[in-house]
């Protein structure tokens, strides 16, 4: 009979510890979780399933007195809140425990697994308003396992748990770690602070090499958080690949004008590196006129600016007036003098010069004119186009 009663008074006093250790947190607030932000558009999931197991067994409340059931909940929906809003993955939300006004069984799936939203997941977080029971923790794990069983792809399960009376979970994340074939990371995360609590939980997340064990109150920086929902759940998009549609050498993302024709010389924004100067002449006349030699100096720095252009049309063209022939003669004067005046006065290699003559084929102005006819008795200095047949 004294057995008895030492074996009940020890009891009582093991009982009377855990519930004191409640106590000291009764006046505590919960803890607040800032969430992350991610930029939209530029991640992807890194899982195709994502359970979230929050333990809402006794121990987390002792009867109402702790702050560890709302620091579980709230850290969740840290995360929920940190998740960008467009991800393609399942998500789903199981707990644990035994409490008469919410469950009939130890563990329940009371979220999904359905194509994840914030306001699903949400719903389903404030769906759990109790805690009671045990600590069923390996049950829950090979629920869960039945949960993501069908859903195929990768998976992760984040935990989160005082890790109180759950001695038999690693030995059930190993095994179920193990049906999953490595597609299965588990993240812990451990509310309360009992060194016993966290040791139990780091030994569950042990079970598979990508999976990471951590405490609620490490994730309560945004900073932390972001770190963490990356790890677990996203990876940045690969940047597109880039590509040269025109085929300038700029690539489409440069190119500012993105339907150069082949063949033509771009600057760095992929646009047609051109310069055209006209130089007229008087009539029936080669000689060029000093008025231009401003427009001849720009063209030769032009030229020896942009050494990588292998030639420059010169060509040179004249007014109605007379014969085809004739002015086919006169227009070809004008180009080759202008180009001996670039080679003598500038030392233009000779070779990257093309001179050619259009005669009265190709005015600018209206040769019934004055004012018409001297616009069309020029020389064009016409970079960077293919050479003419």
């Amino acid at each position: 009979m004294r057995r008895t009663f030492s074996a009940i008074a020890m009891l009582l006093a093991s009982s009377a510890f855990l519930f004191g250790c409640a106590a000291q947190q009764a006046g505590m607030a919960p803890m607040t979780f800032n969430p992350a932000t991610f930029e939209a558009g530029k991640y992807q999931p890194k899982v195709n399933n994502a359970l979230f197991i929050l333990d809402s067994s006794m121990t987390m409340a002792m009867e109402g007195s702790g702050t560890n059931f709302q620091d579980a909940k709230g850290v969740i929906g840290g995360i929920n809140r940190s998740l960008p809003a467009d991800l393609g993955f399942n998500a789903g939300l199981r707990h644990f425990g035994l409490h008469s006004k919410q469950m009939a069984a130890e563990t329940e799936l009371i979220y999904g697994l359905a194509r994840y939203s914030r306001s699903g997941l949400q719903q389903g977080l404030d769906a759990v308003k109790e805690a009671g029971g045990n600590s069923p923790l390996a049950e829950a794990l090979m629920a869960a396992g039945q949960d993501l069983g069908g859903a195929g792809g990768k998976n992760a399960i984040v935990v989160v748990s005082d890790g109180l009376q759950m001695s038999d979970a690693p030995v059930a994340a190993k095994k179920l770690v193990e049906a999953f074939g490595g597609n299965l990371c588990i993240h812990t995360i451990a509310v309360g602070g009992f060194p016993q609590g966290e040791k139990a939980l780091q030994q569950v997340a042990a079970a598979s090499s990508c999976g990471s064990s951590q405490t609620a109150a490490s994730l309560a920086d945004s900073g932390a958080m972001a770190a963490f929902v990356e790890k677990a759940f996203l990876q940045r998009k690969a940047a597109p690949v880039d590509g040269d549609d025109d085929g300038d050498g700029v690539p489409n993302s440069r190119d500012k004008c993105p339907n150069t024709p082949r063949g033509e010389f771009v600057d760095e924004d992929g646009c047609s590196l051109k310069l055209t100067l006209h130089i007229n002449f008087d009539f029936d006349k080669a000689e060029i006129k000093p008025e231009f030699k401003a427009d001849l100096d720009r063209a030769a720095a032009f030229i020896r600016e942009h050494s990588q252009v292998p030639f420059i049309l010169i060509a040179g063209h004249t007014d109605h007036t007379g014969s085809a022939e004739y002015n086919q003669k006169l227009s070809e004067a004008r180009a080759r003098a202008i180009r001996d005046y670039l080679i003598a006065n500038y030392g233009i290699d000779s070779k990257r010069l093309l001179s050619r003559g259009y005669g009265k084929s190709r005015p600018v102005a209206d040769n019934k004119t004055k004012e018409g006819r001297y616009q069309n008795r020029r020389v064009e200095i016409i970079c960077c186009v293919l050479p003419p047949e």
